[in-house]
């Protein structure tokens, strides 16, 4: 029961969100700033969307194997564009993640493992977009005049490096668990989860390997923005979209709205509208990346009811599904 409020509280947020936006900025203002688009693009810029994709596929395959899970490349791609289709149901990206997690784990075991490796994966991940973000605004500190850019960086920095601690420091993860109480269930299950991440404490070479791909993947997003500007006749610089384009990612990642909808779009419009793009066009770019990842939702929808569900018929070697622990 609590389950279908939070989800019915959280849809309702996201559609208050963008039924204010659209009040804000006229549907009939959007729907001709994409007429008046140049469409090829806006393709080109959902082809970048999409290579990013890719990558932090490869990205995932890569943990799993230094982690010796012995999944296939192909059952990985499944999993990964088969979570896509379950992100369009539930807050932010964790039903995606969850999916992952239990796909790959209910065939292979091993679910602490796994579940360490999707949490380093989105880690090394949300790393990578706060250096992009931090480098960018650095290499362009003149471009930017509005002080909310510095404090969005400093928020973003500051809990990029509490996390760290949490993760690779075992003094100060163990600190915090002091509010738990020591004989608690919750508290055994947390501490027995740490000890996988704690694998990548002590090979810090597969953690900076996983930084190697995650770099690329928030360099492309920004691109894809980029281009797709471009197709909206904008003459702003790369620059601007390397640091802003972070910061909007990393709000819609807050699990307050359904796949990020609506968190990104507002604050896309707003971070834009900061250099100077048209709200109308700063919406346009932003829905313009909400409905490709929509199309790869309802495209990892399909391939999960025509393919992939088949996959858990069968578990190699006859293994049992474990419990996460």
């Amino acid at each position: 029961m609590k389950k279908k409020f939070f989800f019915i509280f959280r849809l309702i947020i996201t559609a208050s969100i963008l039924i204010a936006l659209f009040k804000f900025v006229p549907y009939k203002k959007i729907v001709e700033v994409y007429k008046n688009s140049s469409k090829l693009y806006l393709v080109l810029g959902g082809v970048l969307f999409f290579l990013s994709y890719l990558v932090a596929l490869f990205r995932w395959r890569f943990l799993l194997v230094s982690l010796k899970i012995k999944a296939s490349l192909r059952e990985v791609c499944y999993s990964f564009f088969c979570g896509l289709f379950f992100n369009l149901f539930f807050p932010s990206f964790v039903a995606g993640d969850v999916f992952r997690a239990f796909s790959i784990s209910y065939r292979h075991g091993h679910p602490g493992k796994i579940a360490s490796s999707i949490l380093m994966d989105r880690f090394s991940g949300s790393t990578a977009l706060m250096l992009v973000a931090v480098f960018s605004f650095f290499a362009g500190r003149n471009l930017f005049q509005d002080k909310t850019v510095v404090f969005s960086l400093v928020v973003l920095f500051s809990a990029i490096t509490f996390i760290s601690l949490i993760i690779f420091s075992k003094t100060f993860f163990l600190f915090l668990m002091k509010i738990f109480k020591k004989q608690s269930g919750l508290r055994k299950k947390i501490l027995s989860f740490h000890d996988h991440l704690y694998f990548f404490k002590k090979n810090p070479a597969i953690f900076f390997k996983s930084l190697l791909f995650s770099f690329p993947i928030q360099v492309l997003t920004p691109l894809g923005f980029f281009v797709a500007s471009k197709g909206f006749h904008l003459d702003i610089g790369v620059l601007y979209f390397l640091t802003l384009v972070p910061i909007v990612g990393a709000i819609a990642l807050i699990p307050i709205t359904i796949a990020g909808a609506g968190t990104r779009e507002a604050s896309a419009v707003y971070f834009f509208s900061l250099v100077g793009i048209d709200k109308s066009i700063g919406l346009g770019i932003s829905l313009l990346n909400l409905i490709f990842m929509i199309i790869m939702g309802i495209l990892g929808g399909i391939l999960y009811v025509s393919v992939y569900h088949r996959w858990f018929q069968s578990r190699p070697s006859g293994k049992k599904p474990e419990k996460f622990s």
